[in-house]
């Protein structure tokens, strides 16, 4: 069992820190009514202080690295659910699988890993598993649409399988903000802690900072037999871990 989280950016998919810097680029041209030209540069630390300090005086946003900052300010941005799927849809395309996805394809293929839970919107992982398996319809994908597909597919063991516990980028339930981040949809939360309790789990790209995933890993170290063949932390060590993570 793995959880996957930051093959999309090698595959080059923004990643929610790149999307954080933008969204407070759009909050400040919009309000300040400014040229975007003025803060196009989202890698220069010079503007991304002047952005940090315009979203600091708006006194209505969780500071800088809370682990819903991404939640609120997507919210901001794009109230409208169906606009947060079209932005989303858009940073999507033409994106192929990274080196990541066709890996943990082949681990599947190989007998080496069973399921995936996926905490990115992308179809990377399907089209990965398409191109390693050479055809459509080896893996079985999991989305808030079904989640009474997520029981079936562990009670009958059907391999290879993906969970998608923020929902696929196509779905009408997708989870990106703060009141849909709050409280993960409960059927796939108890699937979670289940699967927790039954095989290892091996975490890769995840930062750690939602709190119902989290919650939910709590949770399944509380049963009495958590994690049988062990739990696995990947982490690269450029930067610390996050509060939540150390905690953990």
């Amino acid at each position: 069992m793995a959880a996957r989280a930051g093959a999309s950016a090698a595959a080059g998919v923004p990643t929610a820190w790149d999307m954080i810097w933008e969204f407070k680029q759009q909050l400040y041209v919009s309000q300040r009514r400014v040229s975007p030209k003025i803060v196009a540069d989202l890698a220069n630390p010079a503007v991304q202080r002047e952005l940090q300090a315009f979203i600091d005086g708006l006194d209505k946003f969780p500071v800088a690295g809370a682990p819903d900052e991404y939640a609120a300010l997507f919210e901001a941005v794009y109230p409208n659910e169906g606009d947060r799927r079209t932005y989303i849809e858009s940073k999507l395309r033409g994106a192929k699988p990274s080196y990541g996805h066709i890996a943990l394809a082949t681990l599947m293929k190989g007998g080496r890993a069973r399921l995936a839970w996926m905490i990115n919107f992308d179809p990377l992982f399907a089209d990965a598993c398409a191109k390693v398996y050479d055809g459509t319809g080896y893996l079985t994908t999991v989305a808030l649409d079904v989640p009474a597909l997520g029981r079936e597919v562990l009670n009958e063991e059907r391999w290879p399988a993906e969970i998608k516990l923020h929902g696929d980028f196509r779905s009408r339930r997708l989870k990106n903000t703060n009141d849909e981040l709050r409280q993960q949809d409960a059927s796939l939360r108890d699937l979670l802690v289940s699967a927790c309790a039954r095989s290892g789990l091996i975490v890769a790209g995840y930062s750690g900072r939602d709190d119902s995933i989290m919650d939910a890993l709590e949770m399944a170290l509380a049963l009495p037999t958590p994690f049988p063949s062990g739990l696995f932390w990947l982490h690269r060590g450029r930067i610390s871990p996050s509060c939540e993570l150390r905690s953990f």
